[in-house]
Formats: C-alpha cells, structure tokens, sequence
C-alpha cells in the first residue's frame, strides 16, 4: 500500500542575522524604542540623545540608539502607512523590542482639536487593511493601559495637556470628502482624530505581545478644512511653528517616560529573581 508522499516541509520563520528593512541586527535595538514617520520627530528625538549610533535601512527606514540617563534607547523613522508600520514593528519585535511608542501626527476631526494638540490614542478603529489581516475586525486595537497612563502621568509633571481618546485608522493619507463624510457620519461620535498607523500598531503589538502606545500631535483638522501634510510644505509658517513647537515640546518628556518605564522593568525583574 502506497503511502501519503510527504509533507513539504513548512517555512522555516528563522531569525536572519540581518533584518531587510531595518538592516539591523541583535544587540542594535533596545527593548524600548520610539518609532515615527515624521523626520522631524526623528531629528528631535536624536538630538537629544548621547552616543547615537545610525543605521540606514531601506529607503524609508532608519534606526538609531543613543543613551539619556545612561539608558540605552532606540528611535526608528518608517515610511507613511500601517504596511511599513507593520514591517517595522515586526523586525523590532524580532531583534527583542518589546515596548513600542509611537510618536506621529494625526488629523483632528472635531473642531476641538486644536492645531498642536497632543492626544493619546486608548483605541482605534480599524479601517486600515493590515489590523483587519492581522486580526478579525472584531477583535478591538486597544492601546496597553499601564503604558498609556505611564505617559500620562510623565506629561502631566511637565505640564503638558493631553486628551486621551480614540482614533480612526484609515489607509489613505489624504481622504476624499466621500470617505471623509462616511467615516464622519460612522465614528465621528466616538474618534476624535484620524491617522493611518495607530490600529495596526496596537493589533500588530498585540499579537506579538508588545506593549505599546500611540502618542500623536494634530497637525491638521478636517472641520477646519486643514489638509494633512500642509505643515511640511510651508503653506503657513504659524501652522508649521505650531507643530514643530509642540513636537519639540514634547520630545524630551517623552524620551524621560520611555527611560523610566526602562527602569521600572529592571526593578520588576530584579525583584522576581529575589
């Protein structure tokens, strides 16, 4: 009797010694990284950072490692949308990364949210295709809880007002009035901002047992009829000072959050080893 001919062997999911986009390698990455689409968010960040090793990646992607209270820190750039995103996230996790903070920028959908403003995503909705891939749509992209309110409490010793609530995450970077006017009419009760990345973050960190949060400064509002992307073009020096102002503003407490939720991990572990 003739048997079954055998299996092909399954993929193997190796770790490369060099990961394609990154172009990174163990012992490159910390286990807490920063990570944005924006150079100047990267620029900010780096600059205050001591020691900054670069690594160039693809085109698009860059990683760099620094030192700031003698705690070795990491900031990745990626290009625009929730694919490279999840890229990224997925070379980090593999090089041993397991705290992600995502600092980008975001549309407001209310006229409340002002140009500026700083808003921590608890929530996102999934309408971007790679959280739906990576996930059933049911299954909510929620930010760590413990990590958000971390941040919270480090902006609020500097003095730094943020809202806290949920964003909607869409695959197009400029939206039609269409697609616009549906999502309004869907979320606009529950959003009050809209972003490409903060959903595939959360499901892609979820399913590879990270723990991250979106953090996001308004740099355009739909109410106001301000275009996403306007502040990198020059079409108004007070809207580009504004943003800018406000990233700078916040780079250095944020880089404080990451180094103290660093040394709250190492007390966590000194301890269930005693």
């Amino acid at each position: 009797m003739r048997g079954f001919p055998p299996r092909p062997r399954r993929f193997e999911r190796g770790l490369p010694r060099l990961q394609p986009f990154t172009r990174a390698e163990k012992g490159d990455v910390s286990t807490h990284v920063i990570i944005t689409s924006v150079w100047e968010i990267y620029e900010s960040i780096i600059s205050r950072l001591h020691d900054v090793v670069e690594h160039p990646g693809q085109p698009g992607f860059r990683l760099a490692s620094g030192n700031v209270h003698e705690i070795k820190l990491s900031v990745a750039l990626r290009p625009v949308g929730p694919s490279a995103l999840a890229i990224l996230v997925e070379e980090l996790a593999r090089l041993g990364a397991r705290v992600v903070f995502n600092f980008d920028t975001a549309m407001g959908l209310t006229p409340s949210m002002e140009i500026g403003q700083v808003l921590l995503a608890s929530a996102a909705v999934k309408s971007d295709g790679v959280s739906r891939n990576y996930m059933p749509v049911e299954i909510p992209a929620i930010a760590d809880f413990n990590l958000l309110r971390h941040v919270q409490q480090t902006l609020d010793i500097h003095n730094i007002s943020a809202q806290t609530g949920v964003v909607w995450s869409i695959d197009t970077y400029y939206i039609n009035d269409q697609v616009l006017e549906r999502g309004l009419r869907l979320y606009g009760r529950y959003a009050l901002a809209a972003d490409m990345d903060t959903a595939a973050l959360y499901t892609v960190s979820m399913s590879r047992k990270l723990h991250s949060v979106s953090i996001l400064v308004i740099e355009a509002n739909a109410a106001k009829g301000i275009e996403r992307g306007a502040f990198l073009t020059g079409f108004s020096e007070e809207l580009r000072r504004k943003v800018i102002e406000n990233i700078n503003r916040l780079s250095r407490p944020i880089l404080e959050a990451v180094a103290l939720h660093v040394e709250k991990d190492r007390a966590r572990v000194t301890q269930s080893m005693l």
